[in-house]
């Protein structure tokens, strides 16, 4: 996982809440993971303002990544210091 005060990506645009906040990049999900999980994983360490899971456009399904923005920087490295190595399912996070 990194973190990164940015809004977009490579052509990806993350809605943010007032542009403002610290977006977490969060690797090898599942193809059937889904923005609720990252909300429920992350939650616990501070306001998350917005979640975003990549998807294929034909299939529907997680393409392994995603992001999640969180408004204090503190508590978001506090996130990724605690599920960077986090086991979900079969997968390790990054």
């Amino acid at each position: 996982m990194t973190i990164d005060g940015v809004t977009s990506l490579a052509g990806i645009n993350l809605p943010t809440h007032a542009g403002t906040g610290w977006c977490i990049f969060v690797y090898n999900l599942a193809p059937d993971a889904d923005e609720n999980i990252l909300w429920q994983m992350f939650g616990p360490f501070g306001a998350v303002t917005n979640v975003k899971v990549i998807r294929d456009f034909n299939t529907n399904k997680c393409k392994g990544f995603g992001f999640v923005t969180m408004t204090n920087y503190d508590e978001a490295a506090v996130a990724i210091a605690s599920l960077n190595g986090y086991r979900l399912g079969d997968r390790v996070l990054q």
